[in-house]
């Protein structure tokens, strides 16, 4: 039978710890402030169901997506606004 080795490590001994990672630096401790929204808050608003069931069955008769028929709807009412009364 193998004779055990002696261990040459004291188990008793603080073992190395790695330091813990950082807290992240916040822009103000870099010495820069954060930019302002370029145009300022979002707006959210809730349409109503009908509006809503509308709206999809109107993009779907015209074969887009929703955003690219509120997209169309948006630049027909600018050029209508455009347009001297």
């Amino acid at each position: 039978m193998a004779k055990a080795a002696d261990l040459d490590i004291d188990l008793t001994a603080a073992m190395h710890q790695p330091p813990a990672a950082t807290a992240p630096r916040s822009i103000k401790e870099k010495g820069r402030e954060a930019p302002p929204p370029k145009y300022g808050t979002s707006v959210n608003f809730r349409w109503p169901a009908e509006e809503v069931k509308a709206l999809k069955h109107a993009a779907t008769d015209a074969d887009m997506t929703m955003q690219d028929y509120l997209l169309s709807c948006f630049h027909a009412f600018l050029q209508d606004s455009r347009k001297p009364q």
